[in-house]
C-alpha cells in the first residue's frame, strides 16, 4: 500500500484494500468512509497500549507495526491491510495487547461508537464485516496454536534430554 502521505493514497482507498472490507459494495464501503479518521505514527509511537480502554478498531495503511508482550517482547507483526484492535471493539475490554509502529505508519480509525451504529443498522455491512474479522481473528489463533505446539516439543525434548 501507499502511504497516506502520499496524494495518490487516500483513506477510502485504504479501507477499500483492508481485509476488513472484503466482499464490501461501494455502497457499503460509503458508509465505513463518512466515520473514518486518519492518523500517522512515527517508529516507536505506541498505536495501541496494553490494558487501554479505548475501543476503535484501526486499519493499518501503510508501514509495519509490532505487536508486543507484556514485557515489550515484539510477537508478530501488523502489514498494510491488517484491522488492528478488533478484540477490544468486539468484546468491549481492555486492549490485550499493545502494538508499536515500526518505522513512520499510518492507520485509518473507525471510531467504535459510530461503527457500532453502523454495524446495528445494517445487518448487511454487520455481517461481512463480522465474517471477515473472525477469518483474521482464526488465523492469528491458528499461528498462536502453531506457536504453542512448537513450544511444547522443544519443551518436550530438552527434558528428554535431561533425563537421558
Amino acid at each position: 500500500m501507499v502511504s497516506l502521505r502520499d496524494p495518490i493514497m487516500n483513506v477510502q482507498d485504504a479501507i477499500r484494500e483492508s481485509y476488513l472490507a472484503q466482499g464490501f459494495t461501494e455502497e457499503q464501503l460509503e458508509q465505513l468512509y463518512a466515520i473514518a479518521e486518519e492518523r500517522s505514527y512515527v517508529d516507536g509511537e505506541p498505536i495501541l497500549r496494553q490494558f487501554d480502554d479505548s475501543q476503535d478498531l484501526l486499519i493499518l495503511a501503510s508501514g509495519r507495526a509490532n505487536i508486543l508482550t507484556v514485557i515489550g517482547e515484539p510477537i508478530g507483526v501488523v502489514k498494510p491491510g491488517m484491522p488492528l484492535g478488533e478484540i477490544s471493539f468486539l468484546d468491549s475490554k481492555p486492549r490485550s495487547v499493545s502494538v508499536v509502529s515500526s518505522g513512520p505508519s499510518d492507520a485509518v480509525v473507525l471510531p467504535a461508537g459510530p461503527l457500532r451504529k453502523i454495524l446495528q443498522e445494517r445487518p448487511d455491512i454487520a455481517l461481512r464485516a463480522l465474517l471477515n474479522i473472525s477469518r483474521v481473528l482464526c488465523a492469528r489463533l491458528r499461528a498462536a496454536n502453531n506457536n504453542i505446539a512448537a513450544l511444547m516439543a522443544i519443551d518436550e525434548s530438552e527434558t528428554s534430554l535431561s533425563r537421558g
